[in-house]
């Protein structure tokens, strides 16, 4: 019903940075999956919503378990260590992303992550929710005649994203949240500064003189607000940014790497390897060869 791979390139190309009056988004990656394979135990920096289009699998959330079947709808919030595992046929849609504080509207992002954070994790029977009809529309369908065009995405996923709280059952509307701590906006604020800044060394003080606040402090708001150090952040953004665009563009090795901020390929690929267990050229072939099958 459905062309996967290229629902998945086409959404990632051109629903990227989703712009709205007081809310906007930065999606990190959109996934359109064909039987997942199970991943290992880890934890994001940022909000991951799934669907689940078919298929079975179980999803952890620290010490929870929660089923997967057709219907189900489920979120991965910041900082919690999550799995999907004993997958079979397990088709997923799934989108990775964060709110960005905009000057005209402040309040507005964290009031929206407030919201999601009030959600349910685990949610069932979301397969006719607007949202989730929604986000089927975006999809290219086998019949190409009746697939949306893509100068629509960016306004449909805006929608989408901005619905998830309802989908996920948060009571009222998210404007009405309260307000994250300020020590919670500062580490949002830290976060999108790393990511902007990844070519270059990134440093503690650096990022704490640009908050206005001692090294200290934003060393202990890291340690006790999504549980690792700033060292530890980094360098899980830096490989991250280096698998989008391993995933998602031709660049050689070597660019990659600059523009991710690795002093060396060597020690780039190294530390890829580590981390993902592949070194950086065979997880590009293994992820294009996976697309290609998922087609």
């Amino acid at each position: 019903m459905y062309h996967w791979s290229q629902s998945e390139e086409r959404l990632n190309r051109y629903a990227g940075r989703l712009e709205g009056e007081s809310l906007s988004f930065l999606v990190h990656y959109w996934g359109t999956v064909r039987h997942l394979t199970a991943n290992s135990i880890h934890r994001h920096s940022f909000y991951e919503i799934c669907y689940v289009d078919g298929g079975t699998g179980v999803y952890t959330d620290e010490n929870q378990t929660y089923p997967l079947y057709e219907g189900v709808a489920f979120c991965t919030r910041p900082g919690r260590l999550h799995q999907i595992k004993d997958v079979h046929d397990l088709n997923l849609l799934f989108v990775a992303f964060e709110a960005i504080e905009k000057p005209s509207a402040p309040d507005v992002s964290v009031k929206y992550m407030e919201a999601l954070d009030r959600c349910a994790v685990w949610t069932e029977h979301a397969g006719e929710s607007p949202a989730t009809q929604i986000w089927k529309s975006m999809l290219i369908r086998s019949e190409s005649d009746d697939s949306l065009p893509a100068s629509l995405l960016p306004k449909l996923a805006h929608v989408l994203l901005q619905s998830f709280p309802g989908l996920l059952g948060a009571s009222g509307s998210f404007e009405s949240a309260p307000l994250l701590s300020s020590a919670l906006q500062l580490i949002q604020k830290a976060k999108l500064y790393i990511r902007d800044n990844l070519s270059g060394p990134v440093s503690l003080p650096e990022v704490a003189a640009y908050l206005n606040v001692s090294e200290r402090q934003l060393s202990r708001l890291f340690a006790e607000s999504i549980h690792e150090s700033f060292t530890t952040m980094v360098r899980t953004e830096r490989i991250r940014a280096a698998e989008l665009l391993l995933q998602h563009t031709q660049d050689p090795i070597k660019v990659i790497a600059e523009r991710t901020g690795f002093s060396s390929v060597h020690y780039f690929t190294r530390l890829f390897t580590k981390f993902k267990g592949i070194p950086p050229a065979a997880y590009r072939a293994k992820w294009a060869l996976e697309a290609d099958q998922q087609e």
